[in-house]
């Protein structure tokens, strides 16, 4: 087998990659997935978009992420809407931090604001804002249904000719004289010269096998999501005190999540302390909740960065290797523009949005760190 490209890896960002080469003529393009499409963060995530973060480089990627999130909305006909998010504070130096947040969103064209409990009962009526002194609203947050959103790009891709394999594990990456020449699989090798790890969690035990160490953690997160309703609220709320969140789906279920502190790179259990505990934040803001059944709870990772952003382009050592990993949680959002800018490193050379270059592996050799202080939903 040979192949132009080998993708590693199912999720939102493998797929966003080989539809874009794809769109630019690349065709010639195997991704493969060691389970099901989807199968790590990506159908386990809480489907928030949002460029409300505290970087230039995530603020304008993720802008350019939710254009394009619109557009491939319309383009492969999955669920996308923009329905704000609510960032709740209970603290004055919360809304002080925040106030100062915002002032760099709007700089680089993100219209967040802040708000009053007033308004924050016009967005989510059915909340209960006591203790609540503010919010940080982002109206260019939004939305999307994961399962929609991997499986139209898988189609649109097979349409044009990408080789998808799943149950087809990535065993080694072969690399000779500094240059990429194969990866091994389950399902035999693969001749190529440009390999791109896009495999979330598995990420740094596949670049190993090229002699690559991706400086990356993979740190349990949990959620759940309850019997469906009429739309009850549009915007994802976040409580930024406890760092709990809240969103209903695009069926009508309501999902939440919370941090509980975990060891990183233990292997995914049940926790008997999350539902209460996210719980009894949510039952306060929506008391409503107190009389909902959960129909199911599950873990995922976010595999974290040293600072909380991707790595993302070319691999300095080995030359036609690439990395897109590492978002610290937010790599669902960010697959579109990553897989634009992917393609363009692939394709041009060099990708169109500059800020992408400050985010390869070589940031981190060279202890060039950009700290994001946004790390939830």
């Amino acid at each position: 087998m040979r192949s132009e490209v080998v993708i590693i890896g199912g999720g939102m960002t493998g797929v966003s990659i080989a539809y874009q080469l794809a769109k630019r003529g690349i065709t010639d393009v195997i991704l493969l997935e060691k389970r099901y499409l989807g199968s790590g963060s990506s159908f386990r995530c809480g489907t928030g978009i949002r460029a409300s973060f505290t970087t230039e480089e995530h603020i304008v990627l993720q802008k350019h992420s939710i254009e394009m999130w619109k557009e491939l909305s319309e383009e492969l006909g999955f669920f996308y809407l923009r329905g704000g998010y609510l960032w709740l504070f209970r603290k004055e130096e919360q809304v002080n931090a925040f106030r100062e947040f915002s002032k760099i969103h709007n700089k680089y064209g993100v219209p967040t604001r802040i708000i009053y409990p007033d308004e924050i009962k016009e967005l989510a009526p059915t909340i209960n804002t006591e203790g609540i002194i503010a919010a940080l609203y982002d109206p260019l947050a939004g939305k999307a249904d994961p399962f929609g959103a991997v499986l139209s790009h898988a189609q649109a891709c097979k349409k044009m000719g990408v080789k998808i394999y799943t149950q087809t594990e990535a065993k080694k990456i072969d690399v000779r004289n500094g240059k990429v020449i194969g990866v091994d699989t389950t399902a035999g090798y693969i001749e190529t010269n440009k390999v791109v790890i896009a495999a979330g969690y598995g990420s740094r035990d596949i670049a190993k096998t090229a002699g690559v160490d991706l400086p990356l953690e993979n740190v349990p997160h949990h959620a759940l999501v309850t019997e469906k309703f009429k739309e009850v609220f549009k915007p994802l709320v976040i409580d930024w005190t406890s760092s709990a969140y809240i969103v209903q789906t695009y069926a009508g279920n309501i999902l939440m999540g919370i941090d509980i502190e975990e060891q990183p790179n233990i292997p995914l259990t049940q926790r008997i302390d999350f539902i209460p505990t996210v719980v009894k934040v949510m039952v306060k803001l929506f008391p409503w909740l107190r009389y909902v059944n959960v129909l199911r709870y599950w873990s995922g990772y976010y595999v974290m960065s040293p600072d909380r952003h991707p790595i993302l382009g070319p691999v300095d050592e080995v030359e036609g290797l690439y990395v897109a990993a590492g978002y610290s949680g937010h790599g669902y959002m960010m697959g579109p523009i990553v897989g634009r800018l992917i393609a363009e490193w692939i394709i041009d050379g060099k990708p169109s949005l500059p800020q992408a270059e400050r985010l390869t592996l070589r940031r981190i050799k060279e202890g060039k760190l950009i700290y994001e202080k946004a790390v939830v939903g």
